[in-house]
């Protein structure tokens, strides 16, 4: 690999042991409760791995590596012509070392290229993968084998994300002022109008696009909001993963969720088929 070439690299310490955390990444309906919420897996070195957000995003790939316990890689094509007919690929490792009740996970996204071409997916997932990592930890250490219902709305913009993020964070968004101040672990709270409070304890707020945190009112779950140019857009993600409770109360905040977009990005548009 060229050293011009760039990567993403974090590792994270999980209370579960290494089969439960290679179940998480490397098992279909696993996968689906703490990351896409429709997955399929055909376990084995030359099988497909795909992670699908409703109609909005599909992500398939080629594993690579399969090691059991220890070691997944998938690869992709890149939007990034190759000089030869076609994409430069893309890879992704998982690393798992441990035993007994805690296990090491080692995330590696590498092949990005110094071309402008990558700059959109690498800002991306280096925002993304954190959140999602952190997710998956909770997932495992509060509500392993559980499945989750998700209240999920996204809309896509043309205003530049940082006036997107300052609609929906301000007055007549979601009054979410301060939430950057915070740092992970401390305490956060709002209310969804027409839904209800959202509260608990931050997991993640690398900047003025992007904010997670742990939903201690609604059975410990899960909030992320999230706002990234895209395609040439603005898409605005709210997103709130519920393990327990009933799901009527789920629908509402994505009804919510709903009416607060459209009503902040009025000159937006909502992506349709992303109910997960």
């Amino acid at each position: 690999m060229s050293s011009n070439n760039r990567k993403f690299e974090m590792e994270i310490e999980i209370a579960a042991s290494p089969d439960q955390v290679w179940s998480a990444i490397a098992d279909a309906r696993e996968l689906a409760r703490w990351f896409a919420p429709t997955t399929a897996v055909e376990p084995e070195v030359g099988g497909r791995i795909v992670w699908q957000w409703g109609a909005h995003h599909v992500w398939p790939q080629t594993i690579e590596a399969f090691e059991p316990g220890q070691h997944l890689r998938t690869r992709y094509d890149s939007a990034v012509d190759d000089g030869a007919g076609g994409k430069r690929p893309l890879f992704v490792d998982f690393f798992l070392r441990g035993d007994g009740g805690t296990t090491k996970l080692r995330l590696v996204h590498s092949g990005f290229g110094p071309e402008a071409g990558f700059d959109a997916e690498f800002d991306g997932i280096s925002d993304g993968w954190p959140v999602e990592l952190r997710s998956l930890r909770h997932y495992l250490e509060h509500h392993r084998g559980k499945d989750r219902m998700v209240a999920w709305s996204l809309w896509t913009t043309p205003l530049p994300p940082a006036e997107a993020w300052a609609r929906l964070t301000g007055d007549g968004g979601l009054a979410l002022g301060g939430l950057h101040d915070l740092r992970e672990g401390e305490a956060y709270s709002f209310d969804v109008p027409g839904a209800g409070p959202i509260a608990g304890r931050v997991l993640f707020s690398p900047s003025e696009r992007e904010f997670s945190g742990t939903v201690t009112n609604l059975a410990d779950g899960w909030f992320r909001v999230h706002c990234e140019h895209w395609g040439g857009t603005t898409n605005v993600w709210l997103w709130l993963a519920v393990y327990d409770g009933p799901s009527d109360r789920v629908a509402s905040y994505e009804r919510a969720f709903d009416a607060v977009l459209g009503r902040v990005l009025a000159d937006g548009a909502k992506v349709a088929g992303v109910s997960a």
